[in-house]
């Protein structure tokens, strides 16, 4: 799921791998918002959507999504009416003895909801635990969300032509949505700067089209195991940044040194296939809740402060991290 980079991939997953995973699941589908029908033009990028790509997505008016799941969004579980049935699987062949539905919340808005069947009237009782139910909407959520921002990005001139990965137009209006964000609920948030360590000597050494190469691999390595609200942008040349929403500056250092071994221990092929050697620097901070005028008014104190870290990781010898709390040690 959280590598589907388009809605009709994650759709996919979602009706083969929940009935794979969990017997006695006859049907999965998912309803979302979409008042501008830009869910479902998405579904139709790339050639007509299939049957069970058409029947297993339901857009739903905020009428209809409200009517469903009243303050405070809980599961929904049992046999449902005629019509709730009709309306969230309309692909059955039957009606569903019994359903689970569970909502879809993103940035504390509701804006949709997953929605399984059964055959079997006991599988999904009233008094059944939610539990997984509710993990399992939380990551669709964000995955919804992130298949849908990559498709974005694909229209929109978002995405850094070389690497894939976003570029720093991108970075810079999700780093202003993340502030806001962390404004209102202080949870901590935490930017990463990385830098290719001797990147104009590869250059110079072995061409620029093995340089491309090498930036091309550091992207895919970095963008390895990041959530869907993570955010990987090359911002400029041979530097990269991280923005990782609800992460600690102590977490955050435990993932950037993992991103930094991995680098230093990939391969990243030479002139006539030989393997060339590469690390990265970085630098990182994070914003912590509590009293901070000068970091509410934007993104500029977080940036700042992570490249400075960045400097100093370069200057006391690269391959390494470093946070802000050691540059103000």
């Amino acid at each position: 799921m959280v590598a589907s980079q388009s809605l009709r991939e994650l759709i996919s997953v979602l009706i083969t791998d929940i009935p794979g995973a969990f017997p006695g699941i006859d049907c999965v589908t998912i309803a979302c918002l979409d008042p501008e029908y830009e869910l479902a033009r998405l579904l139709e990028q790339g050639g007509q959507p299939q049957d069970f790509e058409t029947s297993a997505f339901i857009p739903l008016t905020r009428e209809a999504l409200d009517a469903l799941f009243p303050v405070p969004w809980t599961p929904r579980l049992g046999r449902g009416d005629e019509r709730m049935r009709a309306l969230l699987f309309p692909g059955l062949p039957r009606p569903a003895a019994s359903m689970a539905l569970a909502p879809l919340v993103l940035r504390e808005k509701l804006i949709g909801c997953l929605n399984q069947a059964s055959m079997d009237p006991l599988h999904f009782a009233t008094d059944t635990a939610t539990d997984l139910l509710e993990h399992l909407a939380a990551i669709t959520a964000l995955c919804v969300d992130n298949a849908v921002s990559h498709e974005r990005l694909k229209l929109d001139g978002l995405t850094d032509p070389l690497t894939a990965v976003a570029n720093r137009r991108f970075f810079e209006r999700r780093m202003a949505e993340e502030v806001e964000r962390w404004e209102r609920h202080q949870e901590p948030l935490t930017c990463m700067l990385v830098d290719v360590d001797h990147f104009k000597h590869i250059n110079d050494r072995y061409g620029h089209q093995i340089g491309d190469n090498a930036l091309k691999r550091v992207a895919e390595l970095l963008g390895q195991d990041l959530r869907g609200s993570d955010v990987l942008a090359r911002y400029g040349g041979e530097e990269f940044v991280l923005l990782l929403p609800g992460t600690t500056e102590q977490h955050g250092f435990m993932i950037a040194d993992r991103l930094r071994s991995r680098v230093a221990a990939g391969a990243f092929p030479g002139p006539e296939r030989s393997p060339i050697h590469i690390t990265v620097s970085i630098g990182l901070a994070c914003l912590t809740a509590g009293p901070a005028p000068e970091r509410a008014a934007s993104g500029e104190w977080l940036f700042r402060e992570a490249d400075t870290a960045l400097y100093a990781a370069k200057r006391t010898g690269r391959n390494r991290v470093v946070t802000r709390s050691e540059t103000h040690a």
